[in-house]
Protein backbone atom coordinates (compact mmCIF):
# COMPACT_ATOMS: atom_id res chain seq x y z
CA UNK A 1 0.00 0.00 0.00
CA UNK A 2 1.52 3.51 -0.99
CA UNK A 3 2.97 5.43 2.00
CA UNK A 4 5.18 8.14 2.61
CA UNK A 5 7.23 8.26 5.72
CA UNK A 6 8.97 11.60 6.66
CA UNK A 7 11.49 11.57 10.10
CA UNK A 8 9.61 8.44 10.99
CA UNK A 9 5.78 9.82 10.58
CA UNK A 10 3.49 8.87 8.29
CA UNK A 11 1.47 11.12 6.65
CA UNK A 12 -0.93 11.55 3.50
CA UNK A 13 0.58 12.79 0.18
CA UNK A 14 -1.31 13.37 -3.26
CA UNK A 15 0.18 13.17 -6.66
CA UNK A 16 1.97 15.89 -8.31
CA UNK A 17 2.06 17.62 -4.63
CA UNK A 18 5.11 19.04 -4.05
CA UNK A 19 7.00 17.66 -1.04
CA UNK A 20 7.07 20.98 0.96
CA UNK A 21 3.62 21.13 0.81
CA UNK A 22 3.00 17.93 2.21
CA UNK A 23 5.38 18.29 4.24
CA UNK A 24 4.13 21.49 5.79
CA UNK A 25 0.38 20.24 5.81
CA UNK A 26 1.09 17.63 8.03
CA UNK A 27 3.47 19.40 10.14
CA UNK A 28 6.64 17.67 9.60
CA UNK A 29 9.58 19.58 10.91
CA UNK A 30 10.87 20.79 7.23
CA UNK A 31 12.41 24.19 6.67
CA UNK A 32 10.30 26.68 4.96
CA UNK A 33 12.31 29.71 5.62
CA UNK A 34 11.38 31.36 2.26
CA UNK A 35 8.15 29.96 1.74
CA UNK A 36 8.68 27.70 -0.53
CA UNK A 37 10.04 29.87 -3.17
CA UNK A 38 13.30 27.96 -3.77
CA UNK A 39 15.84 30.67 -2.37
CA UNK A 40 16.93 29.30 1.06
CA UNK A 41 17.46 25.46 0.97
CA UNK A 42 16.32 24.85 4.18
CA UNK A 43 13.77 22.35 2.68
CA UNK A 44 16.63 19.98 1.90
CA UNK A 45 15.73 16.32 2.68
CA UNK A 46 17.36 13.01 2.47
CA UNK A 47 15.17 10.26 0.05
CA UNK A 48 16.13 6.99 2.07
CA UNK A 49 13.81 4.58 -0.15
CA UNK A 50 11.18 5.37 -2.65
CA UNK A 51 12.99 7.45 -4.88
CA UNK A 52 11.69 6.39 -8.28
CA UNK A 53 8.39 7.66 -7.16
CA UNK A 54 9.36 11.15 -7.18
CA UNK A 55 9.77 13.58 -9.69
CA UNK A 56 13.71 13.27 -11.52
CA UNK A 57 16.00 15.68 -10.17
CA UNK A 58 15.89 19.12 -11.98
CA UNK A 59 18.61 21.72 -13.46
CA UNK A 60 18.01 24.30 -10.18
CA UNK A 61 18.67 21.07 -7.62
CA UNK A 62 21.86 20.45 -9.66
CA UNK A 63 23.00 24.30 -9.34
CA UNK A 64 22.32 24.31 -5.53
CA UNK A 65 23.53 20.34 -4.38
CA UNK A 66 26.78 19.00 -5.23
CA UNK A 67 27.06 15.44 -7.31
CA UNK A 68 27.54 13.62 -4.09
CA UNK A 69 24.72 15.28 -2.26
CA UNK A 70 22.86 13.78 -5.03
CA UNK A 71 23.99 11.01 -5.55
CA UNK A 72 23.40 10.46 -1.40
CA UNK A 73 19.28 11.14 -2.14
CA UNK A 74 19.51 14.66 -1.41
CA UNK A 75 16.76 16.69 -2.51
CA UNK A 76 14.89 20.31 -2.56
CA UNK A 77 11.38 19.96 -0.94
CA UNK A 78 9.91 22.78 -2.41
CA UNK A 79 11.50 21.15 -5.81
CA UNK A 80 9.98 17.54 -5.48
CA UNK A 81 7.01 16.40 -6.47
CA UNK A 82 5.37 13.23 -5.90
CA UNK A 83 4.66 11.12 -9.71
CA UNK A 84 3.49 7.89 -8.46
CA UNK A 85 1.79 5.64 -6.30
CA UNK A 86 4.59 4.07 -3.68
CA UNK A 87 6.09 3.60 -0.62
CA UNK A 88 8.41 7.01 0.19
CA UNK A 89 10.78 7.43 2.65
CA UNK A 90 12.23 10.93 3.59
CA UNK A 91 14.36 12.51 6.35
CA UNK A 92 14.72 16.43 6.61
CA UNK A 93 18.07 18.09 6.98
CA UNK A 94 16.30 20.26 9.90
CA UNK A 95 15.39 17.31 11.33
CA UNK A 96 18.87 15.88 11.09
CA UNK A 97 20.06 18.94 12.50
CA UNK A 98 17.92 18.83 15.87
CA UNK A 99 18.68 15.55 16.29
CA UNK A 100 22.06 16.31 16.22
CA UNK A 101 21.79 19.01 18.57
CA UNK A 102 19.71 17.13 20.87
CA UNK A 103 22.45 14.48 21.08
CA UNK A 104 25.24 17.47 22.26
CA UNK A 105 23.01 18.83 25.23
CA UNK A 106 20.98 15.24 26.26
CA UNK A 107 24.33 12.80 24.65
CA UNK A 108 23.38 8.70 24.74
CA UNK A 109 23.96 6.80 28.41
CA UNK A 110 27.27 5.97 26.41
CA UNK A 111 28.41 9.21 25.16
CA UNK A 112 29.19 12.55 26.51
CA UNK A 113 28.88 16.10 24.75
CA UNK A 114 32.28 16.63 23.54
CA UNK A 115 32.00 13.45 21.80
CA UNK A 116 28.68 14.03 20.45
CA UNK A 117 29.66 17.84 19.25
CA UNK A 118 32.44 16.24 16.72
CA UNK A 119 29.87 15.09 13.94
CA UNK A 120 27.35 17.93 15.27
CA UNK A 121 30.39 20.12 13.98
CA UNK A 122 31.14 18.26 10.86
CA UNK A 123 27.57 18.31 9.82
CA UNK A 124 27.28 21.75 9.48
CA UNK A 125 30.85 22.35 7.75
CA UNK A 126 29.93 20.34 5.16
CA UNK A 127 26.68 21.75 5.07
CA UNK A 128 27.54 25.67 5.11
CA UNK A 129 30.46 24.12 2.17
CA UNK A 130 27.66 22.45 -0.06
CA UNK A 131 26.22 25.50 -0.21
CA UNK A 132 28.26 28.10 -1.32
CA UNK A 133 30.31 25.64 -3.08
CA UNK A 134 28.49 27.13 -6.69
CA UNK A 135 28.33 30.50 -5.10
CA UNK A 136 27.60 32.90 -6.61
CA UNK A 137 25.97 31.29 -9.51
CA UNK A 138 23.06 28.74 -7.77
CA UNK A 139 22.10 32.30 -6.01
CA UNK A 140 22.15 33.82 -9.96
CA UNK A 141 19.96 30.88 -11.22
CA UNK A 142 18.01 30.86 -7.84
CA UNK A 143 16.84 34.53 -8.67
CA UNK A 144 15.66 33.62 -12.51
CA UNK A 145 13.60 30.72 -11.29
CA UNK A 146 11.72 32.50 -8.53
CA UNK A 147 8.28 34.75 -9.61
CA UNK A 148 8.54 37.94 -8.40
CA UNK A 149 5.33 37.07 -6.73
CA UNK A 150 7.27 34.75 -4.31
CA UNK A 151 8.68 36.96 -2.48
CA UNK A 152 5.56 38.68 -1.63
CA UNK A 153 4.55 35.67 0.41
CA UNK A 154 4.62 37.89 3.54
CA UNK A 155 1.69 39.74 2.16
CA UNK A 156 0.08 37.50 0.35
CA UNK A 157 0.56 33.82 2.67
CA UNK A 158 1.50 35.24 6.44
CA UNK A 159 -1.57 33.45 8.24
CA UNK A 160 -0.54 30.25 6.23
CA UNK A 161 2.74 30.52 7.00
CA UNK A 162 2.46 31.03 10.72
CA UNK A 163 -0.43 28.05 10.94
CA UNK A 164 2.51 25.97 9.28
CA UNK A 165 5.01 27.08 11.46
CA UNK A 166 2.78 26.46 14.54
CA UNK A 167 2.22 22.86 13.29
CA UNK A 168 5.50 21.96 13.04
CA UNK A 169 6.13 23.36 16.71
CA UNK A 170 3.51 21.50 17.83
CA UNK A 171 4.69 18.08 16.55
CA UNK A 172 8.52 18.83 17.88
CA UNK A 173 7.18 19.46 21.44
CA UNK A 174 4.68 16.00 20.80
CA UNK A 175 7.50 14.21 20.22
CA UNK A 176 6.27 13.11 17.02
CA UNK A 177 9.55 13.59 15.44
CA UNK A 178 11.51 11.32 17.69
CA UNK A 179 10.16 8.04 16.43
CA UNK A 180 13.16 5.70 14.88
CA UNK A 181 13.20 6.31 11.04
CA UNK A 182 12.02 2.95 10.60
CA UNK A 183 8.95 2.16 12.67
CA UNK A 184 7.70 -0.76 13.84
CA UNK A 185 4.09 -0.77 12.69
CA UNK A 186 4.17 2.53 11.07
CA UNK A 187 0.43 4.09 9.88
CA UNK A 188 -0.17 3.97 6.47
CA UNK A 189 -1.41 6.68 4.34
CA UNK A 190 -2.63 6.49 0.70
CA UNK A 191 -1.27 8.57 -2.07
CA UNK A 192 -4.05 8.92 -3.84
CA UNK A 193 -3.34 7.78 -7.84
CA UNK A 194 -5.82 8.23 -10.77
CA UNK A 195 -8.00 5.84 -11.63
CA UNK A 196 -6.73 3.70 -14.41
CA UNK A 197 -8.79 1.81 -16.68
CA UNK A 198 -8.06 -2.03 -16.93
CA UNK A 199 -7.33 -2.73 -20.87
CA UNK A 200 -9.25 -5.88 -21.84
CA UNK A 201 -7.69 -9.63 -21.68
CA UNK A 202 -6.28 -10.99 -24.51
CA UNK A 203 -7.29 -14.39 -25.37
CA UNK A 204 -4.21 -16.68 -26.22
CA UNK A 205 -4.28 -18.95 -28.93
Amino acid sequence: MPTVIMNGVAMEAKLGERLIDAARRNGAHVGFVCNGAGICQTCQCQVLSGAEHLSPVNAFEEAWLPASRLHEGHRLACETTFREAGTIEIRTKAEDLRRQVIAVIKPPADSNPVAQLGPLVQYIARMVTDEVAHFPMNAVQAFQHVNPRDLTWPLRDLSRYVTDVSRVVTTILGGATSSPTHASAPQVIKIEAPEKTTPPSKTRG
